[in-house]
C-alpha cells in the first residue's frame, strides 16, 4: 500500500472516469480529490498542491494542455507531475502532451494495474527528485558553511602568525635587554667570589647569586631558542669540525660533571670515527649538553656512557655544491650515518611519560627526583633534530635507567677515492656512476696506495693480541689507533672490520703483508 498521505488531483469532465479512477487509486491507500473541469482544477491545485495530477485532455471550455501549461508557468505549482489521460492515441497528442509539461501518458480505456504502475513510479519520481533538492540544498549550505569556516580559520591563522612573530620580537628584545644586566651580574659574582677578604657567608651567598643568575640565563636563551623554533626561524650554520676534538672536550666536561656527584663516566667511539664532519656544532652541542645533563641530573649512583658510532657509510652525488666547502669532492660527497647514545643508570621514566618528556615545560619525574631546570631542554633538543632531519628515541626502564639515541646522516672530509666496492670477485673498483637520488653503502675497503700506516711499535700490542685472541687487547689498541692520527683512519677501519667478525687471523696476515720486510720481529 502507498502512503496515505499522499495526494494525487483527477481532472476529468466525465463523472464515471472520475470515479472509477477514485476507486482504484483509493484501494491502493491514495488520497484522492476530483475537479470536474479545468478551471476548478487550477482553483483547487493553488488552494491545496497535491502530489500528483492526473488530466483528462478534452475538456471544454479549457482542455488539458492549456490546464498543464498554466500550472507549469506558476512557481508554486510548476514541480507537480502531470499524468495526462486521454482516448486520444495519436503520437501527435502524446508529444504536445509532453511538450507543455506532462511526464506520462495513460491511453483510454485504462486498466487499474497499468495506472496504478505509472502513478506509482511517478510518485517515486518525485520522492528522489525532492530528496536530490534537498540534499543539494544542505550541500550548498555546507559548503558556505565550510567556506565562512575557512575565512574566518585563514582570520584566525593570520591573526595567530601576528600575535607569534610579535611574541618572537618581543622575547628578542626581552632576551637582550634581560641579559645585558645579567652578564653584568654573573661577571660581578665572579670576581667577588675571588675577592679574599670575603667571609665564608658571603662567599656563600655569591654562590647563590651565580647560580640562580646562570639558571635565569639559561631559562632566557631556552625560551628564545624555543619562540625562534616555533616561528620557524631557527637556522642551521654548518661547517666542516674536528669531530674527534669536538666529541673530546664534550667528555671531558661532563668527566668532571661526573665526579662532582661521584658517578663513572665512560666515553666509547665504538667504531672510526671520520676526522671531521659537516654539521652545525653549536647546535649539536647543544644537543648532547641537553641529554648528558639530564643523564647526570637524574643519576644518583652508577654511569653515564657517551657512545659515538658509525652505522655505514654512503656515497651519493653532490646537489648542494654549493652549500658545501670547497675541500669536499666536487662530483661525489661520503656521508656517514652516525649514532649517538647516552646512556644512564639513573631513576627511569615509565612508558606512558615517554612522550611528554618531549613537551615544553614537562618536568615528569617525581617531586623527590626534580632538579632545577627550564622544562625546555628535551623540547628543544627534539626540534633541533629534526631539523637535522632524524628524531631523538628513548627505552627507559624504572630505577634501572634510561637511553637516549639519534642518528645523523652527514657529509665528511672524507674523499669517494679511499672507498671501493667490492663484486663477487672482490676485485672490481666502484663504479663513477650513481643513481640521482641513490644512496650506496659502502664496504670499508681501500687501496694500498692510500694507506697510512701506523709505526711498528704500535702495532706490535695488536700482533701480539690478536695471536692470542684477547678480545679486549685488540679493541683497546684500535681505540688508541682511533684517538692517536686520524691519517690512520683507512688502515684503522680495515683492522676494525676483521676484529668485529673476530678474523684474528686474518689481522694477523693483514699487518704481516704490511710489514713484510718485518715479519721475523713480528714473529718473536
Amino acid at each position: 500500500m502507498s502512503d496515505k498521505l499522499t495526494s494525487i488531483l483527477i481532472v476529468d469532465d466525465n463523472i464515471d472516469n472520475l470515479r472509477s479512477l477514485a476507486a482504484i487509486l483509493r484501494l491502493e491507500g491514495y488520497k484522492v480529490r476530483k475537479a470536474i473541469n479545468g478551471q476548478v482544477a487550477l482553483e483547487t491545485v493553488r488552494s491545496h498542491p497535491p502530489d500528483l495530477i492526473l488530466l483528462d485532455i478534452k475538456m471544454p471550455q479549457m482542455d488539458g494542455y492549456t490546464v498543464c501549461s498554466t500550472l507549469k508557468q506558476d512557481a508554486a505549482t510548476c514541480s507537480i507531475p502531470v499524468i495526462f489521460l486521454s482516448a486520444l492515441n495519436e503520437t501527435a497528442d502524446k508529444l504536445k502532451a509532453f511538450a507543455v509539461g506532462g511526464v506520462d501518458y495513460i491511453t483510454k480505456p485504462f486498466q487499474a494495474p497499468e495506472v496504478v504502475a505509472r502513478v506509482e513510479n511517478q510518485l517515486r519520481l518525485q520522492r528522489l527528485s525532492q530528496q536530490l533538492v534537498e540534499q543539494n540544498t544542505q550541500l550548498l549550505k555546507e559548503i558556505q558553511m565550510r567556506q565562512q569556516t575557512e575565512v574566518a580559520l585563514h582570520q584566525a591563522v593570520e591573526k595567530a602568525e601576528a600575535a607569534n612573530r610579535a611574541k618572537t620580537v618581543f622575547l628578542a628584545n626581552m632576551s637582550h635587554e634581560l641579559r645585558s644586566p645579567l652578564t653584568g651580574i654573573l661577571g660581578y659574582a665572579q670576581l667577588l667570589q675571588k675577592a679574599t677578604d670575603c667571609t665564608p657567608l658571603q662567599q656563600k651567598g655569591l654562590g647563590v647569586i651565580y647560580q640562580c643568575g646562570s639558571h635565569l640565563l639559561t631559562l632566557i636563551n631556552d625560551i628564545l631558542d624555543l619562540s625562534k623554533i616555533e616561528a620557524k626561524k631557527l637556522e642551521l650554520f654548518p661547517d666542516y669540525i674536528d669531530f674527534c676534538l669536538f666529541l673530546t672536550n664534550l667528555a671531558e666536561l661532563f668527566q668532571f660533571k661526573a665526579q662532582e656527584k661521584k658517578l663513572k663516566f665512560t666515553y666509547l667511539p665504538f667504531n672510526s670515527l671520520p676526522p671531521e664532519i659537516y654539521i652545525d656544532e653549536k647546535r649539536l652541542r647543544q644537543v648532547l649538553i641537553n641529554l648528558l645533563s639530564n643523564a647526570i641530573n637524574f643519576t644518583h649512583q652508577g654511569t653515564v656512557t657517551l657512545k659515538v658510532s658509525v652505522m655505514s657509510y654512503s656515497c651519493e652525488l653532490n646537489q648542494q655544491k654549493n652549500a658545501l666547502p670547497q675541500k669536499t669532492d666536487k662530483a661525489k660527497i661520503t656521508c656517514a650515518k652516525i649514532r649517538f647514545e647516552i646512556e644512564d643508570t639513573g631513576i627511569g621514566i615509565i612508558p606512558e611519560q615517554w612522550e611528554k618528556i618531549f613537551l615544553p615545560f614537562e618536568q615528569v619525574m617525581e617531586s623527590s627526583h626534580s632538579t632545577e631546570g627550564t622544562g625546555l631542554g628535551l623540547t628543544i633538543s627534539q626540534k633541533i633534530i629534526a631539523l637535522m632531519g632524524s628524531e631523538i628515541f628513548l627505552e627507559s626502564t624504572p630505577n634501572v635507567g634510561s637511553k637516549f639515541w639519534f642518528d645523523l646522516d652527514v657529509p665528511t672530509n672524507l674523499s669517494w677515492s679511499y672507498f671501493t666496492e667490492i663484486d663477487a670477485n672482490h676485485n672490481q673498483t666502484i663504479s663513477e656512476e650513481v643513481g640521482d637520488n641513490s644512496n650506496q653503502i659502502i664496504t670499508s675497503f681501500f687501496t694500498e696506495s692510500d694507506i697510512i700506516l701506523p709505526p711498528l711499535e704500535e702495532l706490535l700490542p695488536l700482533y701480539e693480541a690478536a695471536q692470542i685472541g684477547d678480545v679486549e687487547g685488540v679493541q683497546q689498541v684500535i681505540e688508541r689507533l682511533q684517538h692517536l692520527n686520524s691519517d690512520y683512519f683507512a688502515f684503522v677501519t680495515q683492522v676494525l672490520k676483521l676484529a668485529d667478525n673476530f678474523d684474528y687471523e686474518e689481522i694477523i696476515q693483514l699487518i704481516d703483508n704490511y710489514y713484510v720486510d718485518h715479519k721475523s720481529l713480528l714473529r718473536l
